[in-house]
């Protein structure tokens, strides 16, 4: 009998654990960032909070662990080389009407891609440039006595505010887009973000 253990394995390697460890660290990261700050912003049931402490406390650890992750993963990148098929080349830039007509279901023609299509890359560069603003902002609001300079840069803490909570509707569509097109391209990459193979 076939052990379905074993099964998981096989297939052509995709993402090394180091890269799938780091996701699945500052994934939750980013939601609970996410969900406790827009309750911060304006307290809601429906966000999954008790009370503006607890959302505090979730936002406070959430934080660290997204700096933390994230700091990990540029070093990563950069030691691996591997940031070089994350951002969008000339190529991908150019294919990219191809690829919304078969995302906007105008053609039943899937465009065959190395290994992330140019919505990917657009949504992982995003991400790349969206939350060293955020942990910024976030720093200059939360320890605003020590990181005086963002405040001053942005016009104030008020403007520092809006940029915070702009950068994360951003981050939110950013993470709507990823969500989307790991559940709609292949349920073998999808599969390889748990086993490491496709």
């Amino acid at each position: 009998m076939k052990n379905p253990l074993l099964s998981l394995t096989k297939g052509k390697p995709r993402h090394p654990w180091p890269a799938r460890l780091l996701h699945w660290s500052y994934a939750p990261a980013v939601l609970v960032c996410i969900l406790s700050g827009f309750y911060i912003t304006k307290p809601s049931r429906l966000r999954g909070f008790k009370n503006m402490n607890s959302a505090r406390k979730a936002h406070f650890i959430a934080q660290y662990i997204l700096i933390c992750s994230y700091v990990a993963r540029v070093y990563y990148g950069y030691m691996t080389k591997n940031y070089k098929e994350i951002f969008p080349s000339l190529t991908d830039v150019l294919r990219m009407p191809e690829f919304l007509k078969y995302e906007l279901f105008l053609t039943s023609k899937k465009p065959k891609y190395p290994k992330y299509n140019p919505g990917q890359k657009i949504v992982y560069t995003s991400f790349a440039l969206l939350i060293p603003v955020q942990i910024v902002t976030g720093l200059g609001l939360y320890i605003s006595n020590k990181f005086q300079k963002p405040a001053a840069l942005a016009g104030g803490l008020n403007p520092l505010r809006k940029l915070h909570y702009l950068a994360s509707v951003a981050i939110s569509a950013m993470a709507a887009g990823h969500i989307y097109f790991a559940l709609t391209d292949s349920l073998k990459k999808l599969k390889s973000m748990f086993t490491g193979y496709e």
